[in-house]
């Protein structure tokens, strides 16, 4: 496997949704919260083991005759094991109560499902399996030293290394304590989230839709959401499949059992392996790419728009990270009497993959809960004027332009209708006229009737 494909696999490209059931199933267990830990507690009685064995054949006996002990006795070598396991035990419950401490809070302020990304940071995973292999070596080290025994029979080598991974664990508590704080920090997980959103999948152009006759479906076997669609998969299989075929269920999209998955012009002669190219999940999360990464940064707006929160800068980033990711989207624009077809074999349709199926519910969203803030509202409005003044200078880019004039009017009209100062109302209008008179200075039909 190719260290691309494996990339794409674990989620390190945590843009890319359209992983397989094999990749999904990877991505979830490589990213998950327990899997290093575990590793590390695996890993560090093999490391013990093998250190005591060195100390017994010869270590030991070098270290004495060169006189690099770092004890002066037995005694107080298992002292020491038995401090160290003891700073290592409450490390490692230090960490997690505050990180549990930390995720409730932010959660709480910013989002649930942001968790879902927190627990897959290399540094959370990386810190507590780091404090978990101390821990476990230091158990170690304390039982394979007897304080009565002669220094000869002192391992101490594991002692040293003990040492040395509690010194680690240190530095590493106050680096992972740092990132935890930063946590808190919504614009660092806005950032994160913009940056990811951003990524597009480039395999896809329009083509005219043509309304045939369907004659077989392949229906979900479960009720979920859509994990990704497996588009290197499918194409494998479908190789020698005569006639169009299309995937109707597109990566977050909520399917019930019975539903229809893909549709063929003609009906397959097997579905053997078929299902795996819609993996489905029971709940949400990052895997399915930027049609949640779009969808969290409209929730974090709206969460910080409510009465209980009441920070409306944090929803301004929010509007400055969804321009970010539409301009980076603006390759993924179809007509409207056009569907998604693979660049490489235009026989296999996919609905919900195009820019107007990603970005409407979710900026629709935005509207309903920034039209209670005149300063949201300007900030976006703004925004859908900034992205169309640098649209203007591409090719055929005046429905795209007209689509965004369109949510900014209907931003505009519903955050002036429930303005009762008329201050704001001036400011909204006033934000939207600029909009409009460069609509019409332009001269472009499509833009003046958007």
């Amino acid at each position: 496997m190719k260290q691309d494909e494996f990339v794409d696999q674990v989620g390190g490209r945590s843009g890319s949704s359209r992983q397989g059931l094999r990749g999904w199933i990877v991505h979830r267990v490589w990213s998950s919260y327990w899997l290093l830990p575990v590793l590390g507690v695996a890993l560090a009685p093999l490391v013990a083991l093998a250190l005591l064995w060195l100390d017994r054949a010869f270590l030991t006996r070098f270290l004495i005759t060169e006189e690099l002990t770092i004890v002066a006795s037995a005694e107080t070598a298992r002292d020491f094991a038995g401090v160290g396991a003891g700073v290592s035990a409450a490390f490692i419950t230090l960490y997690f109560s505050i990180t549990l401490i930390v995720l409730s809070m932010a959660a709480g302020n910013l989002g649930v499902r942001l968790i879902d990304r927190w627990l897959e940071k290399k540094l959370v995973r990386v810190s507590i399996s780091g404090l978990a292999f101390t821990l476990v070596t230091s158990l170690f080290a304390m039982i394979a030293t007897d304080a009565d025994a002669p220094l000869e029979r002192v391992p101490l080598t594991l002692i040293g290394f003990t040492l040395a991974l509690l010194m680690v664990s240190v530095a590493m508590l106050a680096v992972a304590l740092h990132d935890l704080g930063r946590t808190m920090f919504v614009d660092t997980s806005i950032n994160r989230l913009a940056r990811d959103a951003g990524k597009v999948d480039d395999r896809f152009i329009g083509k005219t839709v043509e309304e045939i006759p369907w004659a077989g479906t392949l229906e979900a076997q479960e009720a979920g959401y859509v994990e990704g669609n497996d588009i290197a998969r499918l194409c494998r299989l479908l190789k020698d499949h005569p006639g169009r075929v299309r995937v109707c269920a597109s990566p977050g999209r909520h399917v019930l059992r019975g539903q229809a998955l893909i549709l063929f012009k003609n009906e397959p002669s097997r579905d053997e392996g078929l299902h795996a190219c819609v993996p489905i999940g029971p709940y949400r999360s990052n895997s399915e790419g930027a049609v949640f990464q779009i969808r969290l940064l409209v929730e974090i707006a709206a969460r910080a728009l409510s009465p209980a929160i009441n920070d409306f800068y944090s929803a301004i980033a929010c509007a400055d990270a969804l321009a970010e990711a539409i301009m980076d989207h603006r390759k993924t624009w179809i007509a409207e009497d056009e569907i998604a077809v693979l660049r490489d074999d235009e026989r296999i349709e996919f609905l919900g993959q195009d820019f107007r199926d990603l970005f409407e519910d979710p900026l629709s969203a935005f509207r309903q809960a920034a039209s209670q803030y005149p300063s949201v509202s300007i900030r976006m409005i703004g925004n859908y004027h900034r992205v169309a003044q640098i649209l203007a200078n591409e090719e055929r880019s005046e429905p795209f332009i007209g689509l965004l004039a369109k949510l900014a009017r209907e931003l505009a009209h519903h955050a002036e209708s429930v303005s009762s100062y008329e201050c704001d109302k001036r400011d909204i209008r006033e934000k939207m006229d600029d909009f409009d008179n460069w609509l019409r200075d332009n001269h472009h039909p499509l833009l003046d009737a958007a």
